[in-house]
């Protein structure tokens, strides 16, 4: 059975009932305990218990009050149990047995003893009175403890007045048959008092296990929402390499949340060319991640009617400027690829972007140019960087994740020129486009030795596998950044 929620409009009186399953037990394990020294004092030839008039009473209350208390017990462990709640009365009816259980053996004494009225008063059933006080702390319910308390001086005062009366003791007496009775007032006041900071205390707990409960709910809904938002992500990425003859391309993304702002693309081109993208959102999360998804929405329904890459851009930031927030931005880079091996490259704000050349074994850096999308609504983006990759040449879009990542032992950054050697002993290594990648992450990941990601990191690679076919006659563009 499901335990009772903290958060439920009934949380507290299950807490007080499970309280008052355990007072019973304690209640309970006082009057086996009473009763056993009851029959003690009977075997031991004591004056009062060898009286069969006080002992057969005195015993029979505590023998019928034992079975009641169990009764009381098992339903209040069926019911928690169960997770239901006793109506009020089993709570009242419980706390006036109880100070019967003790006033009738009060009175036992009083009426009964061979000693006397005066010797009854302070006889051991005296001693119930406080306990069943004591015990009504652990109802929760400062009232119950006041009014037991109250009672059980009223009873003792009562009897009190009866011994002066039966006795005709002298008026100097009185304070000390009279003290008893002040004395339990004096003790409901502070049971009233230690019940009403307890019940305060246990509200207190129950009111942080409620908000805890759910912040905790909370926390896991929003986890749910945002694996969810993550798997759509995953969705918008390209879910296979590109088919365009003469190249090997592959990418990765691996965010710093659930989501990230970070997202790489690939399109054919009615031409028959291919557009290959890759975007940095600002900050990382479920607010860029809905960024990227805008910026790749643009960026699809743009780019077949867009084929020049610095037209693209343009467009792409005239559209961004008017939905990005005050504080967002995006840096983009796209090279749009023929089976020629030409390769236009453009970038808004975004870089460094890598070339190896195969021939030469030397790294060329291609820097953001211009603003960010969605930073300046007039800005114009171009020219573009016309590349001619020969066969083996790699070219490498990659956002900051990767440089940035520091190691723990000095937060010194991987930093661009690591990425460069990295990147020439791994693509002169005549590995294919997916084992750059590869040892390009696990390098980074392995100097990084465990720190934490703080970005988003996301990777293209493509690598010219066939000399670029020179149509006759015509002379080949060869235009490139110096290399940094």
């Amino acid at each position: 059975m499901q335990a009772i929620s903290i958060t439920s409009g009934e949380s507290f009186a299950a807490r007080a009932q499970r309280s008052e399953a355990q007072r019973v037990v304690l209640w309970t394990v006082v009057l086996v305990g009473m009763l056993a020294l009851t029959v003690a004092r009977r075997w031991a030839g004591g004056a009062v218990m060898s009286d069969g008039r006080v002992f057969f009473p005195y015993a029979g209350v505590l023998a019928f009050a034992i079975p009641c208390q169990l009764v009381l017990l098992a339903r209040l462990r069926r019911a928690n149990r169960l997770g239901t709640l006793l109506p009020g009365w089993v709570w009242r009816a419980g706390a006036v047995f109880d100070l019967a259980v003790a006033a009738a053996l009060m009175v036992i004494a009083s009426f009964l003893s061979p000693r006397g009225p005066v010797p009854a008063l302070s006889a051991p059933p005296l001693l119930l009175l406080p306990m069943v006080v004591l015990l009504s702390v652990m109802r929760l319910r400062p009232d119950f403890t006041l009014q037991a308390g109250l009672t059980a001086a009223v009873i003792h005062l009562l009897l009190a007045a009866r011994a002066i009366v039966v006795t005709g003791a002298p008026r100097e007496t009185y304070p000390v048959y009279l003290a008893y009775g002040g004395i339990l007032g004096l003790t409901a006041l502070a049971g009233w008092f230690v019940a009403r900071e307890v019940r305060g205390h246990v509200r207190e707990a129950a009111d942080e296990a409620a908000a805890h409960e759910v912040a905790e709910r909370q926390v896991f809904g929003m986890r749910r929402d945002l694996t969810v938002a993550r798997e759509i992500q995953l969705g918008l990425l390209p879910t296979r390499s590109p088919d365009l003859a003469g190249f090997d391309i592959v990418g990765m993304n691996r965010p710093a949340d659930l989501t990230g702002g970070d997202y790489y693309d690939w399109q054919a081109l009615p031409d028959g060319r291919l557009a290959v993208a890759l975007a940095d959102v600002s900050g990382h999360g479920i607010g860029p991640a809905l960024v990227m998804a805008v910026c790749r929405a643009y960026a699809r329904s743009t780019a077949p009617h867009t084929p020049d890459p610095a037209a693209l851009v343009t467009r792409l930031n005239e559209l961004l400027h008017g939905d990005l927030p005050g504080d967002r931005f995006i840096t983009f880079v796209v090279a749009v690829l023929d089976e020629h091996g030409g390769a236009r490259l453009v970038s808004a704000g975004h870089g460094p972007t890598l070339l190896y050349r195969a021939a030469t074994r030397e790294v060329e850096q291609f820097d953001g140019d211009g603003f960010p999308l969605g930073i300046s609504p007039g800005e114009i983006y171009g020219p573009t960087n016309d590349l001619s990759l020969d066969e083996g040449d790699v070219l490498v879009m990659l956002t900051d994740g990767y440089f940035e990542l520091t190691r723990p032992v000095d937060e010194e950054p991987f930093g661009v020129p690591r990425l460069k050697e990295t990147l020439r002993a791994a693509a002169g290594a005549d590995a294919d486009a997916a084992a750059i990648l590869r040892t390009l992450d696990e390098t980074v990941l392995s100097f990084g030795d465990g720190s934490p990601q703080s970005d988003d990191m996301t990777a293209i690679v493509i690598k010219r596998t066939i000399r670029r076919a020179v149509p006759a006659n015509t002379a080949v563009s060869h235009i490139v950044k110096e290399s940094t």
